[in-house]
């Protein structure tokens, strides 16, 4: 059971986060889907086994990536500028998902199986 996306996860832990995010989750099943304020669904959502979330300060071009694949990168895609991360979790504590939301309102939604 997913709980509601209320946990924001403050700017200045993403860098840990993600590489703590990246190292438990590694391997497992994710689907990816992204939103516009002005169209809603960007199209299907894609899926695939996380390899990464890499998160790249402001100082270092101001992106997070996802990238799926399982020995080698199937696919990658970019989040520019993001400005809130937030987090759903199991009542154990897993996380389930993870919605990021950039400077023009697009929400990036990483559901975890």
């Amino acid at each position: 059971m997913i709980m509601a996306l209320n946990t924001q996860i403050p700017q200045a832990e993403w860098s840990d986060f993600f590489v703590a995010f990246s190292n438990g989750n590694r391997g497992r099943e994710v689907t990816l889907e992204v939103f516009s304020a002005e169209v809603g669904s960007e199209g299907q959502a894609r899926q695939g086994k996380l390899l990464a979330l890499d998160y790249d300060s402001p100082d270092k071009g101001n992106r997070l990536m996802l990238t799926t694949g399982e020995d080698d990168v199937e696919y990658t895609h970019t989040v520019t500028a993001p400005t809130e991360v937030m987090r759903a979790q199991d009542e154990d504590g897993e996380i389930e998902a993870l919605e990021i939301v950039d400077q023009q309102g697009e929400k990036t939604v990483i559901a975890l199986k």
